[in-house]
């Protein structure tokens, strides 16, 4: 059915969602900048509002806490590192854990989320379908699939942990002065955990 076929109510209740559903990307868009130039202590919900455009009155209207866009944030984050690793051309283990060390490395959000903000639920669950994605997708070079389920879980985890872990060392320059790389070392794990 066309716009033009829709009852008036109906077209009245499709543009306002799309009016609702833009102005949340608008949002989160500014929150994204508000959080890459000032980082997470920066990211205030009056921040976001001036970046934005927008009185911090009306981002409430779209998000009820700093945490719930942070959340979101997180979701998108953790949705375009999954396509990201997945679309490299890693033919291993190693070669994918070196695409996902240098993609951690680029990570903001997901190392600013602070345990004590409370996420919604909706998010909550999302977040943690977005882990298990970007854990399932990091671990399948590891052929984890002849290995009972508990112990190949514990693995991918495991896998995942370090690929995360590394990164944030990375990140603050730890890596640089025990003169070792992500990449080699995700390299070397994946090597003793590749079920055999």
């Amino acid at each position: 059915m066309s716009q033009a076929e829709l009852p008036n109510d109906a077209r009245r209740e499709a543009r306002r969602e799309a009016a609702h559903a833009y102005k949340r990307r608008e949002i989160l868009a500014a929150a994204h900048k508000v959080l890459a130039r000032d980082g997470a202590k920066g990211l205030t919900i009056r921040a976001v509002a001036s970046e934005a455009g927008y009185v911090a009155g009306a981002v409430y209207f779209y998000f009820d806490s700093k945490a719930a866009i942070m959340g979101e944030l997180a979701i998108q984050e953790l949705s375009s590192l999954t396509k990201q690793i997945k679309n490299e051309p890693a033919r291993d283990a190693a070669e994918r854990a070196a695409a996902a060390a240098s993609a951690f490395a680029a990570a903001h959000t997901l190392f600013t989320l602070d345990s004590d903000d409370e996420l919604e639920a909706g998010n909550d669950r999302a977040l943690t379908g977005r882990l298990i994605g970007l854990f399932q997708t990091l671990s399948e070079p590891l052929e984890l699939s002849s290995l009972p389920p508990k112990q190949a879980n514990a693995r991918a985890l495991g896998f995942s942990a370090a690929a995360i872990g590394l990164a944030t060392l990375a990140r603050a320059g730890r890596l640089d002065k025990l003169g070792v790389t992500a990449a080699d070392a995700l390299k070397e794990l994946a090597r003793c955990l590749k079920a055999n």
